[in-house]
């Protein structure tokens, strides 16, 4: 029995005795953010009728920043980069009609078109820059489409800065 207990507490304990196995704490930061190690995200600009789609995309980007871990961030006066954009563009289609009535659609796509820049806050020196897209969709289920849009609009950003995130952390 005691040989047993040793034998487990043995394999419980191996994998917090191997020190690395490919993971680690944060992102990972491109060649072209090499030295940044903070960042501070401006509000994202709004070029659209939709009132909401800026100050979400500033949400979505800034939370997935916190998510990846890689920069830290801080306010614009002290953070080592800056990342500013706008949101340039929200499509709306058709995705799922009903097959009754050709004129009846039951699920519509939201596509957030968004153009960023980081520029180093030391010497104005732009590092990256680029678009991305996201997407969602919504239902039109006769009730509370608006809710439902938001809702698509709101997951398109959060792809759209997952998108943002992964070109400025991915080597």
């Amino acid at each position: 029995m005691k040989r047993v207990l040793c034998l487990f507490a043995g394999l419980c304990l191996l994998p917090l005795s191997i020190p690395s196995c490919g993971y680690h704490l944060g992102g990972v930061i491109s060649a072209k953010m090499e030295g940044v190690k903070s960042v501070a995200v401006e509000m994202f600009a709004n070029d659209t009728e939709y009132p909401i789609a800026g100050a979400l995309q500033t949400t979505a980007i800034t939370n997935a920043l916190q998510t990846d871990g890689a920069f830290e961030l801080l306010s614009p006066t002290t953070a080592d980069a800056v990342i500013t954009g706008s949101v340039s563009g929200v499509d709306i289609s058709r995705s799922l009609v009903d097959w009754r009535d050709s004129n009846l659609s039951l699920e519509f796509r939201i596509t957030v078109h968004v153009s960023y820049k980081v520029t180093r806050r030391s010497d104005g020196k732009v590092l990256a820059q680029g678009s991305a897209s996201g997407s969602g969709t919504y239902y039109n289920t006769g009730g509370n489409t608006q809710a439902g849009r938001d809702a698509a609009i709101s997951y398109g950003t959060r792809r759209a800065a997952e998108a943002i995130v992964a070109a400025l952390t991915c080597a």
